[in-house]
């Protein structure tokens, strides 16, 4: 009879500074869950402790305040631990019974200034330069993408419009889009992300459960941008179009564009905007660290659904009675 092989039981880990002290030991035996949720674009990145709290601690001298800074790492004990960033306290739910305090934490440098609605003018300026004027009234750096994207705009109008929600919009009709990741304000191409070999493979045995979404509504084959040339008084067009998509639909649109490389990026980047909603995967499993928005996995046992998959937001959850697991939303990006 051969001996039983051993595996080792992983054990998940946290660490949690709250106020740069080290709170992780003191915490531990009433932690009751820990989430964390990393998104690609659009959204802060957001911490959640939950913590029991029958000696009304937590209701008292460890009554905790908005806008304290703490930090997080997730993972298992003795691997190297997956860094969430700093996050700052934005809301505070206490209830019961049992009693229970949540501290609901948002990304440090996704300040209340960033999300306040301005009005400015650029001119004579890149998506770079405006994007680095921006940083520069919060305290972040700009790390830029491999090229500089649409040159130089005559004038860009920042209308009632957030900081964040204005860099969003700008990229976006250039085929760029930013993320901030602790102090940098990251610019990438969704094309460079998407290139990107595979730094995991899920097998459908690994998940608890899965969902995909294929769809035509909205999915077009090719997308033209319309635009008011002011020398020749007339509409100027230019066009982009994709390949394996199952439709003929085609994307018009009249935008304000300085010039026909402005109006071709324009079309280039809303064709791809659309057709990133193609084929949607989410799916849970055990925790995985690697799991974060940005990377690409590679998804097999799926049969036609198989292929290389961009993760656009991933929810990790530390829970007293389920342990560790990762529920990822991606999209494909390769057969």
């Amino acid at each position: 009879m051969s001996a039983a092989i051993p595996y080792p039981i992983r054990s998940p880990r946290w660490t949690l500074s709250y106020s740069g002290v080290d709170l992780t030991a003191d915490i531990s035996r009433m932690v009751v869950a820990i989430t964390y949720g990393d998104y690609l674009s659009g959204l802060a990145s957001e911490a959640e402790i939950e913590v029991e709290d029958r000696d009304r601690r937590w209701q008292g001298p460890w009554y905790p305040a908005l806008g304290d800074q703490l930090s997080l790492a997730i993972g298992y004990a003795g691997e190297k631990l997956l860094p969430c960033g700093g996050f700052e306290v934005d809301e505070i739910e206490l209830s019961g019974p049992p009693d229970t305090l949540r501290l609901r934490c948002l990304s440090a440098y996704i300040t209340p200034a960033l999300r306040t609605i301005n009005s400015i003018g650029y001119e004579n300026q890149s998506l770079m330069q405006i994007a680095a004027t921006v940083a520069g009234k919060y305290g972040l750096t700009v790390v830029e993408a491999p090229s500089n994207p649409g040159g130089t705009f005559e004038r860009v109008t920042q209308n009632q419009e957030s900081d964040l929600g204005f860099l969003k919009r700008i990229a976006n009709e250039n085929g760029y889009d930013f993320t901030v990741r602790g102090s940098q304000l990251v610019f990438y191409t969704r094309s460079a992300l998407e290139a990107a070999a595979p730094v995991y493979t899920i097998d459908r045995t690994q998940t608890t459960e899965f969902s995909f979404i294929n769809r035509t509504r909205l999915i077009y084959q090719g997308a033209e941008v319309s635009y008011l040339n002011p020398y020749l008084k007339e509409l100027v067009s230019q066009s982009a179009s994709a390949s394996g998509v199952p439709t003929g639909d085609r994307l018009k649109m009249v935008a304000r564009c300085e010039n026909g490389q402005q109006a071709a990026l324009k079309a280039g980047a809303a064709l791809h905007l659309h057709n990133m909603l193609y084929l949607r995967v989410a799916a849970t499993l055990p925790g995985t660290t690697v799991l974060v928005a940005g990377n690409v996995v590679s998804l097999t046992g799926f049969g036609a659904m198989d292929g290389a998959y961009l993760i656009e937001a991933a929810r990790h959850r530390l829970e007293r009675r389920s342990g560790y697991q990762t529920a990822i939303e991606a999209r494909r990006v390769s057969a």
